[in-house]
């Protein structure tokens, strides 16, 4: 073939055909682009698969946190100060509000009167008692010592009394025979003298006899004077048995005297326990009186509203001058560090969900996701503790799938003091055995925390 011959012309490539082929057909561009779609968003759907097959997802979920209500306790008034604002972040113990505390404090001191009063009222009774209790003691002992000073001497005179009326008696018996001896030898010596001077005066007997016998008569004459004094004195001694009778009686006198004084004595002991009742009964108001102060003063106390625990003011209800009635809430706060997500996980998501799990907590107010932790799930769902439970017992029933609680813990980032109670938000929980233990010490961090929101 020479060179001027005109060349054989040659048919387009494959590749060139099947483009023409596929590019030409309206069907085939359709077919490709569909592919080059699925291609692209083929990583995204197998992503997004795995996620929703290892992930519990729910968008019934808040930020929440316990909000406590303060209010007056056990008082009422008018409200008079407000030092707080909302939005204010406040401390432990900080006064936020003041109920009016002028009728409060004057009861608290008209009570401080009444207690003033009846200490002193048990003071003095105190002291009567102790008074009474060093005397009555003492009146006592000097009361039976005179009463045994008064025994013995009456001792003393009955034995002297005796021992006289002896003594006496004895003399006059002594003296009473003296006498009639003394008579007997008169008469004797009488009839001696007249015989003898009879017979001297018939020369029948001697001179000398007859002054002998006148002698004798006239010596017993003088003895029987002589025994009739002595007589007469021992008769005499018998008024000093009366004297000492007397003394007797006056002794006796005295021992009754010192018996009633002892029994007198003796009977003050029951004034010192009068007085002990006494003291006891003032005792007895001034810590009646004492608890109605405390009461006062503690009710005084409650005019003075302050922070339970560190947080944050987030709502006032009433304003300056309102009468606030016992037990109306004034404010509310919560505290910042105690907050976390309830989220109402449907009942067919619960497998795969356990405490300690990572969870991926989408938060509508934020572009960026939050991290958190399942800390426990609720033993109950939420429909039974709802204001209108249902009844089935009429018979109709649909079947409604069940949410049960589920609190998560939300791990601080810088973005923590921004995030707001009662925002919603998706939670998504990663399936796994979880790590009880780490839930467990989220537990009693946030049940600490939860133990401060006391007011």
């Amino acid at each position: 073939m020479s060179q001027h011959d005109p060349q054989p012309q040659q048919g387009p490539a494959p590749a060139q055909r099947f483009r023409q082929r596929v590019w030409g057909n309206r069907w085939g561009r359709l077919f490709v682009v569909s592919a080059l779609i699925m291609l692209a968003v083929a990583p995204f759907a197998i992503d997004w698969t795995v996620h929703r097959f290892t992930h519990s997802i729910t968008d019934d979920a808040f930020v929440e946190t316990h909000l406590v209500n303060l209010g007056p306790q056990e008082v009422s008034g008018h409200l008079v100060r407000y030092l707080v604002q909302e939005h204010d972040v406040v401390v432990a113990g900080q006064l936020l509000v003041e109920i009016d505390p002028v009728p409060y404090r004057e009861q608290v001191e008209l009570l401080q009167a009444k207690l003033d009063v009846a200490q002193a009222q048990r003071a003095a009774a105190q002291e009567s008692l102790e008074v009474l209790r060093a005397q009555v003691p003492r009146e006592i002992a000097v009361a039976e010592k005179a009463l045994a000073a008064a025994k013995a001497e009456q001792a003393r005179d009955d034995k002297t009394l005796q021992f006289t009326t002896e003594d006496v008696e004895k003399g006059i018996h002594e003296a009473q025979s003296d006498l009639t001896a003394a008579r007997s030898r008169l008469v004797l010596a009488e009839k001696d003298h007249k015989r003898y001077a009879t017979l001297f005066a018939k020369e029948a007997a001697t001179q000398r006899q007859s002054q002998e016998a006148t002698r004798t008569f006239h010596v017993t004459r003088a003895e029987v004077k002589a025994a009739e004094a002595r007589l007469g004195r021992a008769l005499a001694g018998r008024k000093k048995v009366d004297a000492v009778q007397q003394a007797v009686q006056a002794a006796d006198h005295q021992a009754q005297k010192a018996e009633q004084a002892l029994g007198l004595a003796q009977t003050r002991r029951l004034q010192i326990k009068e007085t002990e009742r006494q003291v006891e009964v003032k005792r007895q108001q001034v810590r009646e009186t004492q608890r109605a102060l405390d009461v006062a003063k503690t009710r005084l106390g409650y005019t003075r509203i302050v922070a339970p625990f560190p947080g944050v003011v987030v709502k006032l209800y009433r304003h300056l001058g309102d009468h606030v009635p016992v037990g109306t809430p004034i404010l509310s706060m919560y505290n910042p560090e105690l907050t976390y997500v309830t989220a109402n996980l449907e009942e067919t998501k619960l497998e795969g969900v356990a405490p300690g799990n990572e969870v991926r907590l989408d938060v509508d107010a934020f572009s960026k996701p939050f991290r958190g932790r399942v800390v426990w799930i609720n033993k109950a769902t939420g429909a039974k503790f709802a204001l209108v439970p249902r009844n089935i017992s009429s018979g109709e029933f649909t079947k409604v799938v069940q949410r049960v609680p589920v609190r998560i813990l939300v791990e601080k980032d810088e973005r923590w003091p921004q995030l707001r109670v009662g925002l919603s938000l998706t939670v998504a929980i990663a399936h796994g055995p979880g790590d009880p233990d780490l839930a467990k010490q989220a537990a009693d961090a946030m049940r600490a925390l939860e133990a401060t929101v006391k007011p």
